[in-house]
């Protein structure tokens, strides 16, 4: 069963030695520091998109307010007709500076979380197996009936941690043995395991 979980878990003896002294390996640093570099890119590379789009607003909108009904109609008697801000009065201006808050707010969130130092202590869960089912709310925005769906997950124990898993670790680690489980929380990955008892 152990060689199945290397296997699964991508880990070897050298791995399960250097996390039992509650240290990495080589090759996990690695894995781990690429893992925590993907996950600021993408934070980063959302906040910039936002930030994108937030800055070509006054463009789309004096394109479709103002240079739209000009080619139309020709050239407008009103200067402020073309500045959808003006035309729209004081409205148009709160408007755009909740916008601009909210805007704010979002890419300084993804900035802060870009930025947080990874968390690769390892940690150690150990006790006795059981495994459990659940539901987790996930976000579906490809549907037009709702944002969210409710779906199944397994969830296995060891004393008081518990770990969203794969079925397929039920046939490697079964329920009712001991086990010592090594892991890291940001990025969450598991390191590996070994069975204490049976």
């Amino acid at each position: 069963m152990t060689d199945d979980l290397k296997t699964f878990w991508k880990f070897d003896d050298a791995d399960l030695a250097a996390n039992r002294n509650g240290q990495l390996s080589e090759k996990q640093k690695t894995f781990l520091a690429g893992e925590h570099k993907t996950q600021r890119d993408v934070f980063l590379g959302i906040g910039g998109a936002i930030l994108l789009i937030f800055c070509c607003l006054p463009v789309v909108l004096f394109g479709a307010r103002g240079l739209l009904p000009m080619l139309i109609s020709g050239f407008p008697s009103d200067p402020s007709e073309m500045i959808p801000l003006i035309a729209m009065g004081g409205f148009g201006l709160v408007f755009f500076v909740i916008i601009g808050v909210i805007v704010v707010a979002i890419v300084g969130f993804l900035v802060l979380r870009a930025s947080k130092k990874a968390d690769i202590a390892v940690k150690r869960a150990e006790g006795k197996v059981t495994y459990a089912w659940g539901t987790k709310r996930v976000r579906t925005p490809g549907s037009s009936v709702r944002s969210y769906e409710d779906i199944r997950v397994l969830h296995i124990n060891l004393s008081d941690k518990k770990f969203e898993v794969k079925e397929e670790l039920q046939e490697m680690i079964r329920e009712g043995e001991e086990w010592a489980i090594y892991y890291t929380s940001d990025p969450f990955k598991f390191l590996s395991g070994e069975m204490i008892a049976k």
